[in-house]
């Protein structure tokens, strides 16, 4: 009687087995094209760690090109990169402000003689503060130069002047000048309302006539 030995082979080991040959075929040779600091053209297998930052291309076993990588790029580059997205950026964002604004405009007034009232209104009322203001320091230049007058009366009669008197004209000269600074403030605020509604007039007008273009 022969007696028949059978052996078993474990299913992952046949698994394993098969995959290797598919594994192999995978992966295919690769070559790598770069040209030196000298000009000169290389060809290898693998890439030297030194010539990474340079540009090179990948080419398959056929020869054919299945890849390229661009020249490492300077500190320089990336800061003038960064240069150019920021100013973009910018630039996109007045641009969404101007659209706004130009919407708001197109809302908020319908024929340029509205602007004009408005501008009118703004500068009356700042005319009116500015009135006010004058009066106050009128009144204020009043009491100071009578301080001041009694106080130099004072110093021609070989008197001391006192601590309060002294103090009133200070306060009072005090007064006097923010006054002023509040005038001439105004009055700077009616000019940047005058350049400011000039402008928007100018866009109106310009916003109007592209409607009117693009409704004929």
């Amino acid at each position: 009687m022969v007696m028949k030995i059978r052996f078993y082979v474990p299913l992952y080991l046949v698994i394993a087995a098969m995959a290797v040959p598919c594994s192999i075929s995978s992966v295919e040779a690769k070559t790598y094209r770069w040209t030196d600091a000298n000009g000169q053209v290389h060809y290898s297998d693998h890439l030297p760690p030194q010539e990474v930052d340079r540009a090179y291309s990948v080419m398959n076993k056929g020869g054919v090109t299945v890849d390229k990588v661009d020249k490492a790029k300077t500190k320089e580059q990336l800061e003038e990169e960064a240069r150019l997205q920021q100013q973009q950026k910018e630039q996109e964002r007045l641009a969404r402000e101007r659209a706004t604004y130009d919407h708001i405009l197109l809302d908020t007034y319908t024929q340029v003689s509205d602007l004009e009232d408005t501008r009118d209104r703004y500068i009356a009322t700042i005319d009116g503060l500015i009135k006010v203001a004058q009066h106050k320091l009128s009144n204020l230049t009043r009491d100071l130069e009578k301080f001041q007058r009694s106080a130099s009366n004072l110093e021609q009669a070989g008197k001391p002047v006192s601590e309060d008197l002294s103090k009133d004209i200070a306060n009072l000269q005090a007064q006097v000048e923010a006054e002023n600074n509040f005038i001439k403030a105004q009055h700077a605020q009616q000019q940047q309302v005058r350049e400011k509604f000039a402008a928007d007039i100018k866009r109106f007008k310009e916003l109007k006539g592209i409607q009117q273009s693009n409704n004929k």
